[in-house]
């Protein structure tokens, strides 16, 4: 009776997360530690910023999870599975969506430091994330980047131009970002991306394998 008690009476800042079931593995885990799908347009989307409506189910981000997802994407939303390649290249499109939505959310809030200068002064100062795009290969081998590549605070995405374009800038080489929360969200986003890369590697170096002879 005690104990219910002190459950009733402790603040809601130490309640725990929301746990739901991975449709791939089928352990129960923190709703944060998985990533959402829902049936949007009459098919089956990643909702990674957590905003759309209705019914949704959640997978782990993980190449083993999402291989086993299909049959319980099935029958968590009654219609015929989807190979896992496809699925993963699903997450990837959508993870290319979420990061460029966050690299622009951190650009209006002040919290994006572009160029090469900006950048890697803001590295030195402890920035939590660096972006460096994959053709920049002089600034790749600077000593704050691979300090930040050692330290778990930096990742390639896009080229410089895809970079410029998406900033309105000529081109971009390296951007940091200086907002905790959105650096974040980026690096787990970026995890969700590689694992489905993984995915859809592994996807098609099966279809690929030609039956033995029998």
């Amino acid at each position: 009776m005690q104990d219910t008690v002190q459950e009733r009476q402790r603040p809601k800042s130490e309640s725990t997360a929301p746990t739901r079931t991975c449709v791939g593995c089928g352990l129960q885990d923190d709703a944060g530690a998985m990533v959402r799908l829902v049936v949007a347009d009459d098919e089956v989307a990643f909702d990674l910023a957590g905003s759309a409506f209705g019914r949704g189910a959640h997978v782990h981000a993980r190449p083993g999870c999402l291989a086993k997802a299909p049959r319980g994407l099935a029958r968590a939303f009654k219609r015929a599975p989807l190979e896992a390649v496809e699925l993963g290249a699903r997450l990837a499109a959508a993870c290319d969506r979420r990061m460029t939505g966050l690299v622009l959310a951190a650009r209006r809030s002040g919290g994006l430091a572009i160029g090469a200068d900006a950048a890697l002064s803001a590295v030195r100062r402890g920035a939590p994330l660096v972006i460096v795009a994959v053709d920049a290969a002089s600034i790749a081998t600077s000593v704050e980047v691979v300090q930040a590549v050692a330290e778990g605070r930096a990742m390639a995405w896009k080229t410089k131009n895809d970079l410029g374009m998406l900033l309105g800038e000529e081109a971009v080489a390296i951007c940091a970002v200086v907002h905790p929360g959105i650096a974040k969200e980026l690096k787990d986003v970026r995890a969700a991306a590689d694992a489905a890369a993984a995915t859809t590697k592994e996807g098609a170096e099966c279809s690929s394998r030609r039956p033995e002879a029998r």
